[in-house]
């Protein structure tokens, strides 16, 4: 049966994560059919072993299980193996560390995309639990967003948690997003478009912090100087709104300056 949604994961390592992961989806309580692609990029622990042991179990569970680490090879999951893949008209995005709690967030997001044709986005707000403190916090990723947004905000930050989003299957990334050192900021602003983006004022899942992941682990200097790369391509490549064309070019302004001060506070520490 033709699923209406595919969910796609990416996995490294997350041995500790992935059951909750998974558990989270296969919970879902949807009235259309679900696939669920599982990429894991060759991970050193048994985080393979368990996505084939629920591979097993359930038919809907389709796995991408590479040998050879892609990511070092600058090969990004999402563009390469898992969109490729997925059949749905609806894509959920949901990383192996991270986990939904909310048996009808998919039924919530789909149901909303179905009746609003002018939005291509819609995600939700999410629990932040930060692994070494063993402790949640609320959800500073979302803020105080509005319950609609577009492009124009989007390029401003990410706002938007990746465990979160459901996205019209609609799109196809460019040969350049793998180059990119951040994948989930420019994906929202190359498939949204000139449509709108739905906030679901509701905790559905957990956003896990924790030092081996592969964002928030990093420092601040490496943050900045990474957000530069990833949105400096976007500006010369993306068709923007003249609007949306000015917002960025000012972030991307503020980022070389703040990048500036992060080598200027180091340089003074060292010396």
């Amino acid at each position: 049966m033709q699923p209406l949604l595919s969910i796609c994961c990416t996995s490294y390592n997350h041995e500790k994560f992935i059951k909750d992961t998974i558990d989270g989806f296969l919970m879902q309580k949807t009235d259309f059919p679900i696939e669920i692609i599982i990429h894991d990029d060759a991970s050193t622990d048994k985080s393979a072993e368990i996505i084939n042991d629920y591979a097993h179990k359930d038919d809907r569970i389709i796995t991408i299980l590479q040998t050879e680490n892609q990511y070092s090879q600058k090969i990004k999951p999402w563009a390469s193996f898992l969109f490729p893949k997925a059949r749905g008209k609806y894509i959920a995005l949901c990383e192996g560390d991270d986990y939904w709690t909310d048996p009808l967030k998919l039924q919530k997001q789909v149901d909303f995309l179905e009746n609003h044709e002018d939005y291509n986005i819609c995600f939700n707000k999410s629990k932040i639990y930060y692994q070494n403190e063993g402790v949640f916090g609320d959800d500073f990723i979302t803020g105080s967003t509005p319950e609609t947004t577009t492009i124009e905000d989007v390029v401003i930050r990410n706002y938007i948690p990746t465990n979160t989003v459901v996205l019209r299957n609609n799109f196809e990334l460019p040969k350049w997003f793998n180059l990119l050192p951040m994948g989930d900021w420019p994906l929202l602003i190359i498939q949204v478009k000139n449509k709108k983006i739905k906030y679901f004022n509701e905790e559905m899942g957990v956003y896990r912090i924790h030092d081996s992941a592969v964002w928030s682990g990093k420092s601040k200097r490496h943050r900045i100087n990474k957000t530069l790369e990833t949105l400096e391509p976007i500006l010369k490549h993306v068709e923007l709104t003249s609007k949306a064309k000015k917002i960025l070019s000012k972030q991307i302004r503020k980022f070389k300056i703040r990048l500036l001060k992060e080598k200027i506070r180091g340089f003074l520490r060292n010396s």
